[in-house]
């Protein structure tokens, strides 16, 4: 017969030993909490030992402040016994170590039950069944996570202050791959909006980005709007230098070199898309299936170092007014982010409002406001940083775009940082992003130029 895992010793031994030395109280409670004890008795004593000053913590003092008689009683034999319960205070680390285990252990089979209950309904609905047990192991994993972190708030200042001179060179957080924009940013962080109206080149900055970033570390891509191939034609045509309409419709194959081109950077893409770069091209998914499949990657592969959805408008949403919806989409994918340890790029449309608003001559002159977020509600309060795009040649009546072409990266937001304009150089029929004066091979003075 499977008994419940706890241990009764150790539960008297760490009571007792709290009473013998109240100044190891701060220490214990670092490790074991009031749910952690199994036995009810137990825990009504240590919820009393805990609201105790430490300086008048006497058993005198706890069982005048236990309330159940039969617990007044039991705590009575407890301190008769105290010396045969704990033979030395050397271990009492040790026993609320194990406390703790056991208390583990036990969440372990409850959360089974909660599995086999909810798998064992009738009619039950599959995705959001596999979407609540998902949520649940998670929810178990970070507390496993949270227990294990016995760190003080001294002690991790001290750890602050160790590293905060090493911050100039920090190679560890999450960067765009664009000096001017990481400039502003220093690195992404927390949920980040990226916003722009249809076709200024939104989805290609975050194919990009997606291509920079998969260099170092592993990016999860959810692509709602195009397919996988259309994602790869962009990032092909970025990487070789080959036009983005010959690779599209198969042209290139009669130059030579472009055919050489793709053949030599395509390995280097299938390399990063072996191990870095993993790309979800299912449409109208719901922010349960992404985060599915973030965790699914991140305990693949120990983190993540971003995750991009392109775009939030065309998600599936819950039932309910547009703007609640959408706010509730956008904190969830906030809290994934913080869930997994990782930054989070959103995609999303602005409104017309932008458009209408031009000067005495007929043209636009006015730049994006948080305020043309489409039924930006709490888009714009939940988002750490809200980044837009804007280039003049969009509001073009001939519809012309230059070969090269200048786009503003406007931040409006930035929670913890500065906010400003800076500009990249945006190549169409490249699907490509530069900074400006960037060489195209190191050390070279001429900045790279479409071939």
């Amino acid at each position: 017969m499977q008994t419940v895992p706890f241990s009764e010793e150790f539960e008297r031994a760490i009571i007792c030993g709290i009473l013998t030395d109240p100044q190891l109280l701060p220490r214990v409670t670092t490790i074991v909490d009031v749910s952690d004890f199994y036995k009810e008795r137990h825990r009504e004593i240590w919820e009393t030992v805990l609201n105790l000053p430490l300086d008048n913590l006497d058993s005198l003092a706890v069982e005048e402040s236990l309330r159940d008689a039969d617990t007044k009683a039991y705590f009575q034999q407890l301190v008769k016994d105290s010396d045969s319960l704990l033979p030395g205070l050397s271990n009492i680390l040790f026993y609320a170590e194990t406390i703790k285990d056991k208390s583990r252990l036990r969440k372990g089979i409850d959360l089974g039950r909660e599995i086999t209950a909810i798998c064992s309904q009738e009619d039950a609905d599959i995705d959001g069944a596999l979407a609540r047990l998902e949520g649940m192991f998670s929810a178990f994993i970070q507390t496993r996570v949270r227990d294990n972190s016995t760190e003080t708030t001294k002690e991790a200042f001290q750890r602050f202050m160790d590293h905060l001179g090493e911050r100039i060179n920090d190679e560890t957080g999450t960067k765009t791959g664009f000096r001017s924009i990481d400039l502003i940013l220093h690195k992404l962080e927390g949920l980040i909006i990226l916003a722009a109206r249809p076709s200024v080149g939104k989805s290609a900055l975050a194919v990009n980005i997606v291509r920079n970033v998969g260099e170092t570390k592993p990016v999860v891509f959810f692509s709602l709007e195009q397919p996988k191939e259309q994602v790869f034609e962009r990032m092909l045509a970025a990487e070789s230098n080959v036009p983005h309409e010959d690779i599209k419709t198969g042209a290139f194959i009669a130059n030579k070199e472009h055919v050489e081109n793709i053949g030599l950077v395509s390995k280097h893409l299938i390399d990063l898309f072996e191990t870095n770069i993993h790309v979800d091209d299912m449409p109208n998914v719901t922010t349960d299936y992404i985060a599915s499949v973030s965790r699914q990657k991140h305990f693949e592969l120990g983190e993540l170092g971003l995750i991009v959805v392109d775009y939030l408008h065309i998600m599936q949403l819950d039932k309910g007014a547009l703007v609640e919806t959408l706010g509730t989409a956008t904190k969830e994918l906030r809290a994934l982010g913080r869930e997994l340890g990782c930054p989070v790029l959103l995609l999303a449309q602005l409104s017309r409002q932008p458009e209408n608003q031009t000067s005495t001559e007929g043209k636009v002159r006015r730049r994006p406001e948080l305020s043309d977020l489409r039924s930006s509600g709490e888009i714009e309060q939940t988002a750490d940083v809200v980044m837009f795009l804007h280039r003049d040649s969009y509001y073009d009546p001939s519809g012309y775009s230059p070969p090269e072409d200048d786009i503003e990266i406007i931040i409006r937001k930035n929670r913890n940082g500065r906010i400003g304009i800076t500009n990249l150089l945006w190549y169409p029929n490249y699907m490509k992003f530069l900074d400006r004066g960037y060489a195209r091979i190191e050390g070279d003075d001429e900045p790279w130029q479409p071939e």
